[in-house]
């Protein structure tokens, strides 16, 4: 946050970041201007009263005048100067209520409807997750008006929760956060927003398959049920993120290419991945049984292909005799096994789908896939061998 000329000229100059940022107004106390990554921009008030910040949307850029901004601005203050002459009594001037303020359960409807179900990836899985979280932990707030909800309140939940679960503690906190960056938006409120606090210390997790443990791991899948067993080794072997392994499509496969184009992945960015025989092996079976479904893993839900699979997982590493062990870390397995026989970071960051930003890179992942394809292959080779090897019989608990 920073003080620049506020001149037109000057503001339209303003370039969108990564972040929003906000600039402030020198001749107007309180008076700023919110720059959105969209390019958006819009006017604002925000003052200190009673030891809480509050803020209130004025209009945007291109609406609003800086001379009316500054009026504005100047209203509110003057406002709320009278108001603390009066010893704060009566309504506060910056808490404008609508008639029929939202209370927190109406809140989350229509944050879901409106904003959720508009930009979520996968919207049933999104609102399943955020439904569960607000009945799990916050249950106690639905009736609530969401003004009367305040930051005390959010930082009691978060550190209760935290004390055994830190990363539920901050998915929730990000919930509310994005609950109320909402009704700002939608200009349903103007206070403070309560989830604005600081996130628990999370160390990177580094868990990957042992030799040994791929052995046990290879044994277990020979009895497993095939979708498990399919699921499983394609993960394995391309390193591809369970959402997307699950909702692949056939349309998005090319086998005799040995080639697989995530269309919609974490990132956004679709990116292409280079096929092992060992995972075109399995996909050409499933196409011989599934063929006529569109998905790869068909199931029988909403979505038409298979979306959970934690019991059958639990139930395999039961009888592999593996412990902690979640399926994200198929993915850094495999990026594990080419790091230990020598691939590049770049090479294992585009045989895993991250982006780097660039737009040569991007061209060069689609057009040149074999350097990709040999680092794959060499570490699944490498996973193969180890798995071959005799299995280290484990200590029963006690022993």
């Amino acid at each position: 946050m920073g003080k620049t000329s506020f001149n037109k000229k000057d503001l339209e100059k303003l370039a969108p970041a990564a972040k929003r940022y906000n600039v402030l107004d020198p001749e107007t106390r309180g008076l700023g201007l919110v720059v959105h990554p969209s390019g958006e921009k819009t006017f604002y008030h925000q003052v200190k009263v009673l030891g809480y910040p509050r803020r209130t949307t004025l209009g945007s850029f291109d609406s609003l005048s800086i001379e009316l901004a500054r009026g504005e601005a100047s209203n509110i203050n003057a406002a709320i100067a009278k108001w603390k002459l009066n010893d704060c009594q009566g309504p506060a001037p910056f808490e404008k209520k609508q008639q029929g303020e939202p209370t927190f359960s109406e809140l989350l409807d229509s944050y879901i409807e409106k904003h959720l179900k508009q930009h979520a990836k996968n919207p049933e899985h999104a609102e399943r997750e955020v439904r569960y979280a607000i009945d799990a932990y916050l249950a106690s707030w639905k009736n609530r008006k969401i003004s009367a909800i305040r930051r005390a309140d959010m930082v009691k939940v978060h550190e209760e929760l935290g004390r055994e679960h830190k990363y539920a503690a901050d998915r929730l906190r990000d919930i509310v956060r994005a609950m109320f960056n909402f009704a700002r938006s939608e200009e349903l409120y103007t206070g403070e927003n309560p989830a604005e606090i600081k996130s628990f210390h999370h160390q990177s997790r580094t868990r990957f398959l042992q030799p040994e443990e791929l052995a046990r791991l290879f044994q277990a899948l020979r009895r497993a049920p095939a979708d498990v067993r399919d699921f499983v080794s394609i993960s394995l072997w391309t390193g591809a993120r369970k959402s997307d392994v699950l909702s692949m499509r056939w349309e998005n496969l090319s086998l005799p290419d040995n080639r697989w184009e995530v269309p919609n992945p974490k990132s956004r960015n679709p990116y292409v991945i280079a096929l092992t025989p060992e995972a075109s092996e399995i996909l050409a079976a499933r196409c011989r049984r599934n063929g006529a479904s569109p998905w790869v893993f068909p199931g029988h839900g909403q979505t038409g292909h298979v979306v959970n699979i934690k019991k059958p997982w639990k139930a395999l590493l039961a009888k592999a005799k593996i412990e902690d062990l979640r399926i994200h870390d198929l993915r850094r397995t495999l990026g594990s096994w080419q790091a230990a026989a020598g691939a590049s970071s770049f090479i294992i960051g585009k045989s895993l789908g991250h982006s780097d930003g660039s737009q040569a890179t991007s061209v060069y992942a689609r057009l040149n896939l074999d350097p990709i394809r040999e680092s794959v292959m060499t570490a699944t080779r490498a996973m193969i061998e180890a798995a071959k090897k005799k299995p280290k019989r484990l200590k029963a608990a006690g022993r």
